[in-house]
């Protein structure tokens, strides 16, 4: 996505957050912005400071903090059995999915997360991005979901056979 110019999106989470920041820095070519990296200041796991042009949001910091926290809301169905911290970070999601104004939304929100049920839900904040996404037609695609994965992969590749690009070799975790 890097290759092609998409700017990634993303929380301040281990686990796939981690991953898809670490494949946009090595894609990413010299013009680029930073990957746009939305923390929490109840929970930084990489002590972040607020710079835009380093990419570091902090979601408390907008001012349309509390639009995003009732969109959180609405997306996640309520808050019950969380802590501040914990609803910071759903909050947080909205401003991934939606920009700082919560009126610029990504054209695509691409996951890594293990579906759950018979709809393919999936859990945690990683669910409140989805749902919001679902919320505001913006495609979704699991990369867990070997038939999205694929699918996003050839499209990926199609992307960039038309703009003349090499297509690296693309070593993705097989879902278990």
């Amino acid at each position: 996505m890097a290759m092609l110019g998409g700017v990634l999106c993303t929380g301040d989470a281990p686990g796939s957050d981690t991953v898809f920041w670490e494949g946009y820095e090595l894609g990413k070519g010299p013009m680029m912005p930073p990957a746009q990296i939305y923390y929490t200041k109840l929970k930084n796991m990489r002590n972040l400071k607020q710079d835009h042009l380093k990419g570091h949001h902090e979601a408390e910091w907008y001012g349309t903090y509390d639009e995003a926290q009732a969109m959180a809301f609405k997306a996640r169905g309520s808050f019950n059995g969380l802590f501040p911290s914990g609803i910071a970070l759903h909050t947080r999601n909205a401003f991934q999915v939606l920009s700082e104004g919560l009126d610029m939304p990504r054209w695509i929100t691409v996951f890594w997360a293990v579906p759950v049920g018979k709809k393919g839900l999936v859990r945690g904040g990683t669910n409140t991005a989805v749902q919001l996404s679902i919320m505001n037609n913006i495609p979704i695609v699991n990369l867990y979901v070997e038939e999205q994965r694929t699918q996003f992969i050839e499209w990926i590749k199609a992307q960039m056979t038309k703009q003349g690009l090499e297509i690296p070799p693309l070593e993705l975790p097989v879902a278990a």
